[in-house]
């Protein structure tokens, strides 16, 4: 009799926060639209609604990742008042299951900066945690939230 390998599926939390050099207003302004990602996001190459559009829960979008793989995402929830996003992935290449993102942003006051906060919970295989911590913490959300400070720079001064 053949011996069937369990896999254990863990529970992840990844969150990562940075300031941005903006006001609220502009950092909204930039990331507002669900397929605007490729903009400021140096990972992705091309983004597109492929049903609904890009402020209504519910949408789906495709996006076109620089290393030529493809993500596929449904936004679940936009708030214009609290100045957040919530989606989930249908498809990617990443070994993660039941993977629901919030992407949200509080105004730093005394600076007239932009606090970016990116944070998710998934599961995935207890072997590729860590990876799949550094890849999506420090890759996707370190990396896109350094360009999207990269591209208000541009904004604000442009």
């Amino acid at each position: 009799m053949a011996t069937k390998r369990i896999r254990r599926l863990g529970a992840m939390h990844v969150f990562r926060s940075m300031i941005l050099d903006a006001p609220i207003g502009t950092v909204w302004d930039a990331v507002r639209r669900f397929d605007g990602v490729a903009r400021w996001n140096p990972g992705v190459s091309a983004a597109r609604m492929e049903t609904g559009d890009a402020a209504t829960p519910g949408s789906i979008r495709r996006l076109d990742i620089v290393d030529g793989t493809v993500f596929r995402e449904t936004l679940l929830e936009l708030s214009d008042l609290r100045h957040f996003y919530t989606y989930d992935i249908l498809e990617s290449p990443l070994p993660v299951r039941n993977y629901i993102s919030t992407h949200r942003f509080l105004p730093v006051t005394a600076t007239n900066q932009t606090l970016g906060i990116w944070e998710s919970r998934f599961e995935c295989e207890a072997e590729v945690a860590d990876e799949m911590g550094r890849i999506v913490g420090d890759d996707i959300y370190v990396g896109g939230m350094t360009g999207l400070n990269t591209y208000l720079k541009g904004a604000c001064n442009g």
